[in-house]
């Protein structure tokens, strides 16, 4: 039985269950991931138009360039399905098939997808989402579950904004990349990427997707935080003014990501 004071443990669902049965969990897993990523790739292809930009899969042959560093994606989050929608396009549909291990793990809004049964949670934590509670900091557990999959060569995607923003701005991004970034055993590799289009797709307090609609994805460049991190050492900054630094860096990289897109996708 779960202690009442830490509930959210007990909805972080692939953290109980990913450590105490792993290979029912995995092999789940292995099944849901490749059906639900085809089913969206199938419903791209037939119902809408998308565009990745500067190439389809360049963030695919982005994470292959850097094998063997910790990967963190971050992006905007525009819809409720961004994710797994957005994958379905960005990666390869060989790596949902193939290659498990590499799917990114995701924290997910512990009220929206972990509190309305544990039927909808268990389903989520075989698509590798893990609950994350909204106000409880960056130092909450389902955040040290992300510093360890990192640290074991697992890719791991952060929806920056820490809610869905459906404006064409961008929400500064929330403290806890900063953290995952500072605490790996080796400097991670950040991979930022912006995409309009989901608030089109599924706009807010709807939950069937529109179809005929058109998204659009620009992928930036690759930030080695090796650098950063060793330039806030040198300088003896504390913990909290390194991770500012951290994700100052990323909201800049965004912010420069997000005019392309907005012109690409709006033609601003």
């Amino acid at each position: 039985m779960c202690d009442p004071s830490k509930r959210y443990l007990c909805d972080v669902i692939p953290v109980h269950l990913y450590k105490n049965n792993y290979r029912l969990w995995a092999n789940l897993s292995k099944v849901v991931c490749p059906i639900v990523s085809g089913s969206f790739l199938l419903f791209f292809k037939a119902c809408h138009r998308y565009h990745v930009h500067p190439s389809p899969h360049h963030l695919d042959d982005l994470m292959e360039q850097h094998r063997g560093r910790p990967i963190l994606t971050v992006s905007n989050h525009m819809s409720c399905l961004d994710d797994p929608m957005i994958w379905s396009v960005l990666y390869r549909y060989r790596r949902m098939a193939l290659k498990w291990d590499e799917i990114r793990w995701t924290p997910g809004a512990q009220e929206i997808l972990f509190s309305k049964g544990p039927a909808l949670g268990l389903f989520m934590s075989f698509g590798k989402a893990v609950s994350c509670v909204r106000g409880a900091g960056i130092y909450q557990p389902v955040m040290d579950f992300c510093v360890d999959r990192l640290n074991s060569g697992d890719p791991v995607h952060i929806f920056v904004e820490g809610k869905v923003n459906a404006d064409r701005d961008l929400i500064r991004p929330k403290w806890g990349i900063g953290r995952l970034v500072q605490d790996c055993q080796k400097p991670p590799i950040v991979i930022p990427f912006i995409h309009k289009g989901m608030e089109d797709i599924l706009p807010l307090n709807t939950v069937i997707p529109r179809p005929f609609k058109r998204l659009t994805a620009v992928i930036g460049k690759p930030i080695d935080m090796g650098p950063v991190l060793e330039s806030c050492e040198r300088h003896n900054f504390t913990r909290p003014t390194t991770r500012k630094c951290v994700t100052d860096l990323i909201q800049s990289e965004l912010e420069h990501l997000n005019v392309t897109a907005n012109d690409l996708h709006y033609g601003l």
